[in-house]
């Protein structure tokens, strides 16, 4: 009886449910059959001030709860799991109470043959963005490259088959999906996306990644009236990083960015091509991290390069497990913005970054 009330509390949990991690609170188990509640929240006391040629256009100062997830993972046993995210946001402009709630995650994973081969059906993680936040891991002060300029989306509705070979040597995950990114919902388009990671690890600590993306990311449309396909725009991803470190203890990492959207109606390229360079270490209690990307913008027709940079500087606390606090600066800057010769914006947020789960 004890154990099924704890099953009926959980389930009920579930249907608010977000992200899962390492680690979580167990609130069944059976055997082989287990049910894990997790969470995750970013919570920021930030000043903010956006500047132009024209002078300061936008000061703010204050506290928001930049994400909220909670997730629960149900093991049918050694082989096959569900899990189910969700992800809360406090936007202004919603409505009566700004709050926005995601469907993250929710999905199938089973081992088809050990873990060589592993099923993802549902709306899962795509191959790149969280496997290298967890190398990062500063994801609550800032995103990585490719998810700072939304090349790619962290989350997407398909199909993909993961694992690792040659005795973890070698790691692959590809994926089909719908291409807009869970923030679509259940849209459908006239294309499949392809998204794909594979990694080298020759040495204890040493990663090599590469990643291909290629699709329409929602894009390509039928159009009855025409009775044919809206083209859209075709996008194409390549990334490379190398990385190296030790799980607790440092990490330094750098990545090469090509990203080219293509409209294929007027067959006129948007080309970003770039670079970021990262890294953190910790002694004890106590951390320091930093960041920078930059990226050069190329567009048909168009003389003028946009050069766009992110930087992040901080040193963080860890006053018990699973709770971090840091003192962050962070800055985009825009050198000829909008391709307009000579413009220029910067946004800069400085103030207190915190992370804590469970």
């Amino acid at each position: 009886m004890k154990a099924t009330s704890k099953i009926i509390a959980a389930t009920a949990m579930m249907a608010f449910a977000a992200p899962a991690f390492a680690g979580g609170v167990n609130v069944y188990d059976d055997g082989e059959s287990k049910l894990k509640l997790e969470g995750k929240y970013f919570v920021n006391f930030l000043q903010e001030t956006t500047k132009t040629n024209a002078g300061t256009s936008a000061k703010t100062v204050g506290l928001s709860v930049d994400r909220a997830y909670f997730g629960a993972k149900y093991y049918f046993d050694k082989n096959w799991m569900a899990r189910i995210t969700t992800d809360v946001q406090l936007e202004p402009g919603l409505g009566k109470r700004d709050n926005n709630i995601f469907l993250k995650y929710a999905y199938l994973e089973g081992k088809l043959y050990g873990k060589a081969v592993v099923l993802r059906l549902g709306q899962s993680h795509t191959p790149w963005i969280d496997y290298e936040q967890g190398l990062w891991k500063h994801r609550y002060v800032s995103k990585v490259l490719i998810d700072q300029y939304k090349f790619d989306s962290s989350s997407d509705l398909g199909i993909g088959l993961k694992g690792k070979v040659a005795d973890g040597l070698v790691k692959y995950w590809v994926t089909a999906t719908n291409g807009k990114g869970y923030g679509a919902g259940n849209q459908k388009f006239n294309a499949v996306d392809y998204n794909s990671r594979l990694g080298i690890y020759p040495v204890k600590g040493l990663t090599l990644d590469v990643q291909y993306r290629r699709g329409y990311m929602g894009s390509k449309t039928w159009n009855a009236a025409t009775q044919a396909n809206n083209p859209g725009n075709k996008h194409t991803l390549q990334q490379i990083m190398l990385s190296y470190g030790m799980k607790k203890d440092f990490r330094i990492g750098g990545n090469w960015v090509n990203n080219k959207i293509v409209n294929q109606t007027t067959f006129t390229e948007t080309k970003d091509t770039g670079f970021g360079l990262w890294g953190w270490a910790n002694v004890d209690k106590f951390g320091a991290f930093a960041r920078y990307d930059r990226l050069k913008v190329k567009k048909t027709g168009l003389a003028v390069k946009q050069t766009t940079t992110h930087t992040v500087v901080g040193v963080g606390y860890s006053p018990i497990k699973n709770v971090t606090l840091s003192l962050a600066w962070d800055q985009d800057k825009d050198t000829n913005a909008g391709n307009v010769t000579g413009a220029t914006k910067t946004v800069t947020r400085t103030g207190l970054y915190s992370q804590f789960k469970y």
